[in-house]
């Protein structure tokens, strides 16, 4: 059976550490997939983010996983993007303009605060072609998005992921108290 790089599971949350040159200090950031709907190979996950540094910000989004893509209508460092296709495979090309994309390896290691993970996905993409910055992101597999490293002509971040666990009735009703 093939690895899932992009595992998702209601009632989740991943709590990441943000480090970003448009901001001081280490922010945290809590992705909570809520809910996920499913119909045959498409899966469509409603998820909250939870962006804490001085005060808080949260946002509502989609992941979409369907036997093509995943893809994310909005994100810690970039808004939504397609985050790579399915099956992965090394040597896969893509482009969103103005950026390129490229699975580069799917063999990574890497050790982080959430643990150390192996056969990792890499995608390396060259922003507006290279002209802009680079950045690198990887996936655990069975875990999916565990860190990234965005240099850009703009900004710099960081995303490391600390930690992932199972939200709680109290954390899941937060999205109903705020509509």
């Amino acid at each position: 059976m093939p690895k899932d790089y992009f595992p998702l599971k209601e009632k989740t949350r991943y709590e990441y550490e943000f480090k970003s040159s448009e901001f001081d200090g280490i922010a945290r950031v809590y992705i909570d997939i809520i809910k996920i709907n499913k119909k045959g190979k498409n899966a469509v996950a409603d998820a909250r983010m939870k962006f804490v540094l001085r005060d808080e910000h949260t946002t509502e989004f989609k992941i979409k996983k369907d036997s093509k893509w995943v893809i994310t209508t909005d994100g810690i460092v970039v808004g939504g993007r397609k985050e790579f296709p399915i099956p992965p495979k090394e040597g896969v090309k893509w482009d969103e303009y103005p950026d390129s994309n490229e699975i580069v390896s799917m063999t990574d290691k890497l050790s982080i605060k959430a643990g150390k993970f192996t056969n990792c996905l890499k995608v390396l993409t060259k922003i507006a072609g290279g002209d802009a910055g680079m950045a690198t992101r990887y996936y655990a597999p069975g875990v999916g998005y565990v860190m990234e490293d965005y240099m850009a002509e703009d900004k710099n971040c960081f995303v490391e992921l600390v930690s992932v666990s199972k939200l709680s009735d109290e954390e899941l009703s937060e999205k109903r108290r705020r509509k």
